[in-house]
């Protein structure tokens, strides 16, 4: 055995000692026992050492993507949160950092190291990576070509959930059409294809179409239950006014109302302001529509 490596193996042994081993006596005989980042760490092991499998079936997922959230956002969110309580920072805790179980993973495409929404998305939400800019489609695709994305659809969780009588929701404070979203119910080669004015002429002849109108025509199940998000424009026609932004008019060339058509659901809502969706009763299990905005909805902090 090499040198470094019999080192290693010291290093190694010495670290899985535990602070009470050896002939000294206890923590006490350590310098450290009384100080609090010393104190604080023997508690999170202890917590942690208690831990047991969760070996159970859930009965209800939930799935929160925070878009863009690399580790640089979260250390900075992190330091901020802990400055505004007065603290230094560093040593805050978000709350889902309490949780008992975290991962990393790492976020790539197959033609990007660093990704976009559409292929991360993808591969979160159907177990497949893919190529930056395309949604529910695998790497063979050829963006923005939709003739290349037949037979290369990839089933998403949410598709999955309908196929076997769950039921569904997606919410998001982006367009509802927008990449992150898009990835639970749509497939397309081109993740700006949100409405149908964006497809090119011989891409819609060649049966691509858009996002909007593949959330309405979802096939599986009874379809998605309850949406709720921005990108009211991509579900009216061109022309007709945003009912309370001006110059927000609908985009869509097709002449379809997606909303009115959304509420030929049996029992379906369809709410576009706070002051209906809290007047909305969770106890009806028909479909719930909510589209807030013309486009995102509005940013807290900018």
């Amino acid at each position: 055995m090499s040198r470094s490596r019999v080192a290693c193996a010291l290093a190694l042994g010495v670290s899985l000692l535990p602070w009470g081993a050896g002939p000294q006596a206890g923590e006490d005989s350590f310098l450290q026992a009384n100080d609090p980042w010393f104190v604080a760490g023997q508690k999170a092991l202890a917590r942690a050492l208690k831990l047991t499998p969760l070996r159970g079936h859930a009965k209800n997922l939930i799935l929160f993507i925070g878009d863009g959230m690399s580790v640089t956002t979260v250390t900075a969110a992190r330091i901020f949160e802990g400055q505004l309580r007065g603290e230094s920072g560093e040593e805050n805790l978000l709350s889902f950092e309490r949780l008992p179980f975290l991962a990393l993973a790492k976020t790539y495409n197959t033609d990007l190291q660093v990704p976009d929404s559409a292929g991360t998305a993808t591969a979160m939400l159907s177990g497949v990576k893919t190529k930056a800019g395309v949604l529910g489609v695998s790497s063979g695709v050829v963006e923005r070509d939709c003739a290349s994305a037949a037979g290369r659809h990839v089933t998403s969780a949410v598709e999955l959930a309908e196929r076997i009588g769950l039921s569904t929701g997606i919410v998001s404070t982006a367009a509802i059409t927008h990449a992150t979203p898009a990835a639970a119910y749509a497939h397309t080669p081109a993740r700006g294809w949100q409405v149908d004015r964006s497809i090119p002429e011989k891409e819609q002849k060649a049966g691509c179409v858009d996002i909007a109108r593949q959330l309405l025509e979802f096939p599986y199940g009874d379809g998605i239950d309850v949406v709720l998000g921005g990108g009211r424009r991509h579900f009216f026609p061109a022309g007709v006014d945003d009912p309370e932004e001006e110059g927000q008019p609908g985009l869509r060339q097709d002449g379809r109302d997606l909303v009115r058509e959304w509420l030929s659901r049996p029992d379906a809502r369809y709410v576009w302001n706070l002051e209906q969706f809290l007047a909305v009763n969770p106890a009806r299990t028909g479909p719930l529509l909510g589209l807030f905005q013309p486009y995102h909805l509005q940013y807290e902090t900018d």
